[in-house]
C-alpha cells in the first residue's frame, strides 16, 4: 500500500493536471478563433472505468475526455498504474476518410508511474457497426521495467440505437515479459447522455475479470 505522503503527492499532481487541461482547452479555443474557425460544440465525457477481478478486488479509474474541433484530450487516473495520473493530447488526422477516425496522441504520467505515453486511436463507425483499436506504449522514467505496451480492440454491432454487443480483446506486455492476450465480449447500453459499457474477459477460463464503465456525455456550446 502506498504511504499517506505518496497519496497526497498524487492528489496534488491530479489538481495540477486538471488545471493544465483547462489551460489546454483555452489555448486550443484561442487558436481556433485565430484561425477563424467556428467551433460550436465541444463534446466532453466524465466517468469511471472500473476493473473487477476473480477475487472481487475493485480498481476505480476516473477519466475525463473531450474534443475541440480536430483536437482531443484525455485525463486518466489509476490507468497506467495505481495512484497515477496522466494527461494525453492529440489531433485527428485524415479527416476526409469517411466513417474513420485516426487520432495520434502523446501524454505525460505522474504519481507512482512517472513517464510518457504515445498512443494511436483508430475507429470505424457507421449505422450498424462500431469498431475500435487503441495501441499505447507507456515508458517509465524511473523504473524502466514498468514500461509497457497495451492494445485494446473491440467490434460492436448496433442491435438498436440504444444497445450494442460484440467481441473484444486486450493484449498487454511489460518489458522483458511475455505478452498476455485476453479475449471476451462487450455490451453497451445508451440512455440519453449516459453510456454504460461492460467488458467480460476470459469467460471460458478460470481467471475471468470485468471492466465496467459509466460515462456522462455532454456538449459544451462555444460561440
Amino acid at each position: 500500500m502506498p504511504g499517506k505522503a505518496g497519496l497526497l503527492q498524487t492528489k496534488s499532481y491530479m489538481k495540477k493536471i486538471q488545471l493544465l487541461i483547462l489551460l489546454v482547452f483555452i489555448g486550443l479555443f484561442g487558436q481556433a478563433q485565430d484561425n477563424a474557425k467556428a467551433y460550436t460544440e465541444a463534446p466532453v465525457s466524465f466517468g469511471t472505468f472500473n476493473t473487477v477481478n476473480q477475487k472481487n478486488e475493485v480498481s476505480v479509474n476516473p477519466a475525463i475526455s473531450g474534443s475541440l474541433g480536430s483536437f482531443y484530450f484525455e485525463n486518466r487516473y489509476n490507468y497506467e498504474a495505481a495512484n497515477s495520473a496522466s494527461l494525453n493530447v492529440g489531433r485527428s488526422i485524415f479527416k476526409n476518410l469517411r466513417h474513420i477516425s485516426i487520432v495520434p496522441m502523446v501524454g505525460v504520467v505522474v504519481g507512482s508511474f512517472k513517464g510518457f505515453t504515445a498512443e494511436l486511436q483508430t475507429s470505424f463507425e457507421n449505422n450498424r457497426w462500431s469498431l475500435s483499436t487503441d495501441n499505447q506504449f507507456s515508458a517509465a522514467f524511473t523504473q524502466s521495467s514498468k514500461s509497457m505496451y497495451l492494445n485494446w480492440t473491440y467490434a460492436r454491432y448496433k442491435v438498436t440505437p440504444f444497445f450494442q454487443i460484440g467481441p473484444t480483446s486486450v493484449a498487454s506486455q511489460q518489458v522483458n515479459q511475455r505478452m498476455a492476450f485476453d479475449k471476451g465480449i462487450t455490451a453497451v447500453l445508451l440512455i440519453k447522455q449516459w453510456s454504460m459499457r461492460t467488458y467480460v474477459y476470459n469467460y471460458k477460463k478460470g481467471e475471468m475479470y470485468f471492466w465496467l464503465s459509466l460515462r456522462y456525455n455532454l456538449k459544451l456550446l462555444l460561440k
